[in-house]
């Protein structure tokens, strides 16, 4: 079978929109190239382009969706965006992202791809966390704003022997780490069957126990998270889905949340919830690009 590959280059304000029009016409496969270095820019370094690289992927089959993107991307960017396409061949898909998915360093952990397992791991240096991470067809590579600003905190958290609640957990990266900081019991769990199935590949490729990381199908409702006890609840998730389920998120039974997913935009609004519905206050914040990451205690 062969794939149709689209290279872009499209100005940043656009992203969003567009990974919502990929989402929504149901393409084979899309990364956004965001970093492929070992460390991320300094805070104080210039970002040097306002543009971001996106590969497309679209089924043999699918003769409308190069068109559509094209008109797409008229309307939102005029003449400021590149494309170019070529036929490759499945073996080429399936090895696509891994050119622009390199080690890097955030916080307390090093994520490595796990195809590049046996010389990343014995290359991380002393006192950081390597957790081996094949996204596949599951959100969380690290690369994204509000992954990284959950693991650049959860190092801080003093994890050991804490129980940990990732709901939304996508390829179980957050998961992963809360294993490795010494959690006594992490609870991952997604609505998306493809992030239960990313989730336990990557628990099981860093040779962490079923027992110790639980991975299941589900959302706020799951029995478990409402009928049990929890340390700390993580959840990188939308400001509307955490939104429509607060009523939810404030039955769980702890004291300690973790937000990201939410925009600055929406802050306040976010803000306002809580405060509502959970009662406490937030106990760290950070930003980065637009994106939020909320650390919220509840008054006991």
């Amino acid at each position: 079978m062969r794939y149709r590959e689209i290279i872009l280059t499209i100005p940043k304000e656009i992203a969003d929109p567009f990974t919502d029009f990929l989402d929504e016409a149901g393409v084979a496969g899309y990364y956004e190239i965001l970093f492929d270095r070992e460390l991320p820019r300094a805070p104080n370094q210039e970002i040097i382009s306002d543009d971001t690289k996106f590969r497309v992927y679209l089924a043999e089959e699918d003769t409308e969706n190069e068109t559509k993107i094209l008109i797409l991307l008229k309307a939102l960017a005029g003449e400021s965006f590149f494309l170019e396409s070529r036929w490759i061949e499945t073996k080429e898909y399936e090895e696509a992202y891994k050119e622009f998915y390199k080690p890097f360093v955030i916080g307390s952990y090093r994520v490595i791809p796990t195809w590049e397992k046996d010389i990343a791991v014995s290359t991380t240096p002393p006192g950081i966390l390597p957790l081996l991470i094949n996204p596949g067809l599951a959100f969380g590579t690290g690369h994204h704003e509000t992954t990284r600003l959950v693991l650049g905190r959860m190092g801080s958290l003093k994890l050991s022997g804490k129980r940990v609640l990732d709901v939304g957990t996508g390829s179980g990266i957050l998961s992963v780490a809360a294993a490795k900081s010494g959690a006594s019991q992490i609870f991952a769990i997604d609505i998306d069957p493809n992030g239960v199935r990313s989730a336990s590949f990557n628990r099981d490729d860093n040779d962490i126990s079923s027992d110790l990381l639980i991975v299941e199908e589900g959302g706020f409702d799951h029995e478990k998270i409402q009928g049990e006890e929890w340390d700390l609840l993580i959840a990188n998730i939308t400001f509307a889905v955490l939104k429509a389920n607060i009523q939810k998120i404030a039955s769980v039974k702890t004291d300690h949340f973790l937000f990201s997913g939410v925009i600055t935009e929406r802050k306040e609004e976010f803000l306002e919830l809580l405060r509502q519905t959970i009662g406490g206050e937030g106990i760290f914040f950070q930003e980065d690009t637009g994106w939020e990451l909320i650390e919220w205690k509840r008054k006991g």
